[in-house]
């Protein structure tokens, strides 16, 4: 099974999807995707196993964090990632993980994990 990562910008910058995925953001936009779900995730994420199969991850499997996730809840993101040391180590491993694979670039990181395949950044 496939794990869903989020990740977000550190510059301000427009909203962008980098991979036609769009049907597949509609569809968790739908479903209500939340902080918990995303922290937990990354609380939970078993960061070998990203590790191992991190040549699997793809731009297909990527979309941006704010198709779903409102600015609200990207914000509370943020700020539990500032005031969790467990989220903000995994999510430092992980962007490190998909950056040293070139699948996202220096100005992204990751904030988030969900269950499904879809990888979110912004």
């Amino acid at each position: 099974m496939k794990t869903k990562i989020l990740a977000i910008a550190f510059s301000v910058m427009a909203l962008f999807v980098l991979a036609p995925a769009m049907n597949g953001v509609q569809a968790q936009s739908n479903q209500g995707t939340n902080v918990g779900q995303v922290v937990r995730g990354l609380i939970n994420v078993n960061v070998g196993a990203v590790a191992v199969n991190v040549g699997d991850i793809t731009l297909e499997d990527l979309v941006d964090v704010g198709d779903v996730l409102s600015d609200i809840e990207i914000t509370a993101l943020n700020n539990v990632l500032n005031n969790s040391p467990i989220a903000s180590n995994n999510s430092e491993i992980l962007t490190n993980l998909l950056r040293n694979a070139d699948i996202i670039d220096e100005t992204q990181v990751v904030v988030g994990v969900l269950s499904g395949g879809i990888f979110v950044i912004q």
